[in-house]
């Protein structure tokens, strides 16, 4: 398990540190605050213990634009405090803490902290798990693609940051069904699907569609970022051996993909830039399938 811990003390590194090293939690340590967010956009831990002494920006600061961004919203946050910062852990748990940890160090309560929260955020991932993901493929569903999508434009928005979105075809999977059956078209969406998020990074997020059909939003990610991208998952799909269970046959798949670029500059509606994936996929199927096509706008 992965804990970032943002404190400019000493005895975060040499203390709390070193009692979560020797528990065999992997720590990643950031003493400027500055830096914090940056960091955690690169590492996406699976605990932050936050130092409420942090300043410019302030600790407090930092928690609510972590809390407001979609990528970032879920990770726990911990703070790290004495018993008489009544105020700053007041507002920070209205910003979305879930705990603190006092100082000196009790090796005792930070570990059972730790282990509570994250048995926590476990069982509320198994639950959202029910409701968020396809029953077959066990990615996102369209209904939870749809909700983050609206979030991470609002987002995309607000910051001026580029966003990408691609939508994704499995090649002639009508031949596929009609030649071994329906049983083993499930098995190829699994082991797409599983492709897939082999080649994602953690942050981006994929749902299937509908039938075979995915589409992918990549946060922060420019049209070189999502071309390149787009290429790895073509070519990932077109150099594995797919196969069916209880048959020997090995199967050649190949995927279409459609990419459109939003940078932030222009409201756009969820609609319009699926429309445009959408057209570029169009396009794509009709250039011969097994490729990358960007829309033009």
């Amino acid at each position: 398990m992965k804990v970032l811990i943002a404190d400019n003390g000493e005895d975060s590194k040499n203390v709390l540190g070193k009692i979560l090293l020797d528990e065999g939690y992997e720590c990643i340590f950031v003493e400027n605050s500055r830096e914090v967010v940056d960091r955690i956009y690169a590492e996406l831990p699976d605990v932050i213990v936050l130092g409420i002494k942090l300043s410019k920006p302030c600790s407090l600061e930092i928690l609510k634009q972590l809390k407001s961004a979609p990528s970032t919203r879920d990770i726990p946050v911990i703070l790290i405090a004495s018993r008489r910062s009544q105020s700053k852990l007041t507002k920070g748990y209205r910003f979305g803490a879930y705990d603190y940890i006092a100082r000196p160090y009790f090796k005792e309560e930070v570990l059972a902290r730790i282990s509570n929260i994250t048995f926590a955020c476990d069982r509320v991932k198994e639950l959202e798990k029910l409701l968020d993901r396809d029953y077959l493929t066990g990615l996102y569903n369209r209904r939870f693609f749809m909700e983050r999508f609206f979030e991470e434009l609002a987002w995309s928005v607000r910051y001026k940051e580029p966003l990408s979105l691609m939508m994704l075809d499995i090649d002639f999977f009508k031949k596929i069904n009609d030649t071994y059956g329906h049983g083993c078209g499930d098995e190829i969406l699994k082991q797409i699907s599983n492709s897939l998020l082999s080649v994602l990074r953690t942050e981006d997020i994929v749902a299937r569609y509908g039938g075979e059909e995915f589409i992918i939003l990549l946060p922060n990610t420019n049209i070189e970022g999502a071309l390149t991208a787009a290429e790895k998952l073509r070519a990932t799909v077109q150099d594995r051996n797919f196969s069916c269970e209880g048959s020997a046959v090995r199967l050649s798949v190949t995927v279409s993909i459609g990419v459109t670029i939003y940078d932030g500059s222009a409201e756009l509606s969820p609609d319009r830039l699926i429309g445009q994936a959408d057209g570029a996929l169009y396009d794509a199927k009709e250039g011969g399938r097994n490729r990358v096509v960007l829309y033009k706008q």
